[in-house]
């Protein structure tokens, strides 16, 4: 269980957001919602405790994150909105390189096969990440998706640059994820779609905080 307990995020003088209560459970979505420039990255990178909170505490089974860094991290898998991908690398040694990062030895092949499941062709992802398109890159750091061993996976505007196959690939290995008892605390502009997609399983569970 992830849990926030009365955070507050400050940007300069600007007090974004205060006292901030949040969990998120297995099988739970966590939709974050707000305007630009609201904190809803921000909020993102404290929970993947990548920044701290200018007050309040955020805790993983009930141990501050801080403490626990080195147990926190292989439980989680943070996809910014920024693609962070090696420009001179190819998509299968930078998914091996970021698999290895979270410490999970994955081989080239399994690797390559999640890749063509995103729509990528076996041309692709031979090629310096560089020459992809905006499109093709974010599906690339997607994968990472369909190799984590991660519970929680928390996810800043994941549809961006996608189109309508990549969109519903998305839905249906975030659906999956949920059903097999991971945590997903998500921004999105199209989360009303994904509504529609978890309203078809009872099990599921969906809680909204409104920056």
């Amino acid at each position: 269980m992830l849990r926030s307990h009365q955070i507050s995020c400050q940007r300069g003088k600007n007090v974004l957001w205060e006292s901030l209560d949040l969990e998120v459970g297995p099988g739970e979505l966590l939709f974050i919602k707000g305007a630009n420039g609201q904190g809803k990255s921000s909020l993102l990178r404290i929970l993947a405790g990548l920044a701290t909170p200018n007050s309040g505490s955020v805790t993983w089974d009930h141990v501050l994150i801080q403490k626990i860094t080195d147990t926190y991290h292989p439980n989680l898998l943070y996809l910014g909105h920024t693609i962070a991908l090696q420009s001179e690398m190819s998509a299968v040694a930078n998914l091996q390189f970021l698999m290895r990062i979270h410490g999970h030895n994955i081989p080239q092949q399994a690797i390559h096969n999640k890749l063509l499941e995103w729509g990528l062709s076996h041309k692709t992802i031979q090629l310096p990440t560089r020459l992809l398109s905006q499109g093709q890159k974010q599906r690339v750091a997607l994968t990472q998706l369909s190799l984590s061993q991660s519970p929680l996976w928390i996810l800043d505007e994941p549809f961006n640059g996608l189109d309508q196959m990549g969109t519903e690939h998305l839905y249906q290995t975030m659906l999956h994820h949920l059903q097999n008892k991971g945590f997903l605390i998500l921004t999105s502009h199209l989360h009303q779609n994904f509504q529609h997609v978890i309203a078809n399983d009872p099990a599921l569970r969906e809680k909204i905080i409104t920056l």
